[in-house]
């Protein structure tokens, strides 16, 4: 029972860069089907969670959003095997789990600082005293899987640890 709940929570990530995925995949949605309500209603669901990964993402140069989708889906793919065997590729799993935190706490961290401009870097509004907020991009599904994908990445802190700490000299892998 305790090991399928911990394969679950690592199952975090993956559903993180799935969520990315299916985001970009409403975008091309969008542009072929711009009156499809379902169209819209999947892209503002996840609008305000994948928002700024992927804007981060496009921002590559040379990043086009077939090439994004793909790499995304691999990823996500990638990411059911770290979790269902993570003693085999815990630094792989490590990383995988750290870059989707950066990720959905990018756009958590964004959530809680309502700001207008194009600097990322500008001081709250609150602060400066304007009289113009943008609206908080809060979602309870981001919660969700910003609360999931920590929860991953404590549990690869944690088997990396035990490995490191394994009685029978094991630590050449690491």
């Amino acid at each position: 029972m305790r090991t399928t709940i911990f394969t679950l929570i690592r199952l975090g990530p993956s559903l993180a860069y799935a969520m990315a995925t299916v985001f970009l995949i409403s975008m091309v949605l969008l542009e072929h089907y711009p009156s499809s309500l379902s169209a819209w209603w999947l892209y503002t669901t996840i609008l305000p969670i994948m928002r700024e990964p992927i804007y981060l993402l496009f921002a590559v140069p040379g990043a086009e959003i077939w090439s994004a989708t793909v790499l995304l889906l691999l990823v996500s793919l990638f990411g059911i095997r770290l979790a269902l065997r993570p003693q085999q590729y815990p630094r792989s799993g490590f990383i995988h789990a750290h870059v989707a935190l950066i990720a959905t706490g990018e756009t958590m961290g964004r959530a809680a600082v309502a700001q207008a401009g194009l600097s990322g870097f500008s001081l709250p509004q609150l602060l400066r005293g304007d009289w113009s907020l943008l609206p908080l991009s809060y979602s309870t599904p981001g919660t969700v899987i910003f609360v999931l994908v920590l929860s991953a990445c404590i549990c690869s802190h944690l088997t990396i640890i035990k490995r490191a700490y394994r009685p029978d000299g094991d630590q050449a892998g690491l």
